[in-house]
């Protein structure tokens, strides 16, 4: 019978581990890059169920909501905005930027 040992309980995962300075820049921003990559995906995925004339406008909502909650992995994790390698606020950038490009080329939201 195993002993309790609570040094065999697994470490957090990669995407939360705030100790990045044992990765190299490289991995880390493949990481952000596949993060980012994966949202973007979930977001079309969710905007799909959309009626069909809406669905643009859910998919610049959910990537807004995206955005949202990479600020938030930011913030938990302590990312600091300017570091030399990719972070959630530039994922979150991203997502912004893409769905105020996407509010702007679609117009106005339809009235019916």
């Amino acid at each position: 019978m195993t002993t309790f040992n609570p040094h065999d309980w697994p470490r957090l995962p990669d995407w939360f581990d705030p100790h990045e300075g044992r990765r190299s820049p490289r991995e880390i921003n493949r990481e952000a890059l596949e993060r980012c990559c994966m949202a973007v995906a979930f977001c079309l995925c969710f905007a799909a169920l959309a009626p069909p004339h809406l669905m643009p406008f859910a998919f610049a909502g959910f990537l807004f909501l995206a955005g949202v909650a990479s600020i938030s992995l930011a913030v938990l994790r302590g990312d600091h905005p300017l570091a030399s390698h990719l972070t959630a606020w530039d994922e979150a950038a991203l997502l912004f930027t893409a769905s105020l490009g996407l509010h702007l080329w679609l117009g106005p939201f339809p009235a019916s």
